[in-house]
């Protein structure tokens, strides 16, 4: 449906590079990344607010690059809402229909309908100032849709709401896109709601592409450093390339993994990630190929797991390890204890 192909755009203290991305019909795509990585110039270069200097844009199979707004049939909900203080609900609904093709008879039930939907029919004779944040984002939602657009664009529609006020609007939204089959591409900088919300996740750094994947694609299997440092991921260590005999291996102190992520691995820094949560422990003794020796240095309660932290010879900073309590009492671990730090299971190669 919405198709971006070598998409670049300069301005004086943003850009946007070399952006290539698809996103299919009916799809929920979030979009993240850190203050002023571009996530919302991004929106604007596909609602035809700005030009790219370079690149193409395709909605549908067509080139709409050089179409203004108004020809794309992309609907947008900026962060701060936007509403029209001096109209009322009904009226900041009805604005977009003025300059399309519902023909004025028709109006006053296209808007009650989206009203209906959204659940603020009771809010239209309601002015922006006496409505609540969640209230109002839905009005500014109705908005966009009453236009019966094609791509609903959100910019942090969510970012300005209490904690159970996002979470329900969370809800109806995903509801919605699934009743109307309407692809959505929603930007956030909230990694929950971009795990809870999207089918798949787009990650943006300083203007450019860093990652594309499921939550569990980005959370578990990061392809990059930076990705992985975004979600706060622990336990990543830098790692040699080394190969023997037409084995190719990655090698951190006294952990060994094999991956193929790089055409040339032994030309680009690489490095291991231990996931905390696939680490077994097992006796003092254990021996083999990615069973490591360690001493427990710290227990930290994290609320729902206790973050363990070992010793490990070779490896300057202490690997942490996410255990429950149970395990925690069963294999009597306290400060000092030796033990054996399975990782056989837990490790993924990414680039620096």
């Amino acid at each position: 449906m919405v198709r971006l192909e070598g998409v670049s755009r300069q301005w004086p203290e943003f850009a946007i590079k070399n952006v290539t991305l698809a996103v299919e019909e009916g799809e929920y795509l979030v979009v993240v990344g850190p203050t002023g990585a571009g996530k919302t110039l991004l929106l604007e270069l596909l609602l035809g607010v700005h030009r790219p200097d370079a690149g193409q844009l395709y909605l549908a199979g067509k080139d709409v690059t050089n179409e203004p707004p108004e020809k794309r049939g992309i609907g947008m909900v900026y962060q701060d809402y936007l509403l029209f203080p001096h109209l009322n609900v009904e009226q900041n609904l009805a604005f977009g229909l003025r300059y399309g093709q519902v023909p004025a008879n028709q109006q006053p039930t296209k808007v009650y309908d989206t009203a209906k939907l959204l659940a603020i029919d009771h809010l239209l004779h309601r002015f922006p100032y006496t409505l609540s944040g969640g209230e109002r984002q839905r009005v500014a939602i109705g908005r966009a849709l009453v236009t019966e657009p094609r791509v609903l664009l959100l910019d942090e529609p969510l970012s300005a709401l209490d904690r159970a006020t996002a979470g329900r609007l969370r809800t109806e939204l995903k509801s919605l896109q699934r009743t109307k089959n309407l692809t959505t591409i929603h930007v956030t900088h909230d990694l929950l709601e971009a795990r809870l919300t999207g089918n798949r996740i787009a990650l943006i750094n300083a203007g450019e592409l860093n990652a594309v994947g499921t939550a569990e694609d980005l959370f578990r299997r990061p392809p990059t450093l930076f990705a992985a440092n975004f979600v706060g991921a622990v336990n990543l260590l830098k790692a040699t390339f080394e190969k023997s005999e037409g084995v190719e291996r990655f090698v951190a102190g006294p952990i060994v993994a094999t991956c193929s992520v790089c055409p040339s691995p032994g030309h680009c820094q690489h490095y291991i990630m231990v996931l905390p949560d696939e680490v077994a422990i097992l006796p003092a003794n254990a021996t083999g190929p990615n069973l490591i020796p360690g001493e427990v240095s710290a227990l930290i309660d994290e609320g729902n797991y206790v973050s363990v932290l070992l010793r490990v010879t070779g490896i300057a900073e202490p690997i942490t390890v996410h255990l429950t309590r149970q395990a925690v009492r069963s294999h009597g671990l306290g400060v000092g204890a030796l033990v054996t730090a399975d990782v056989r299971n837990a490790l993924h190669v990414l680039r620096g």
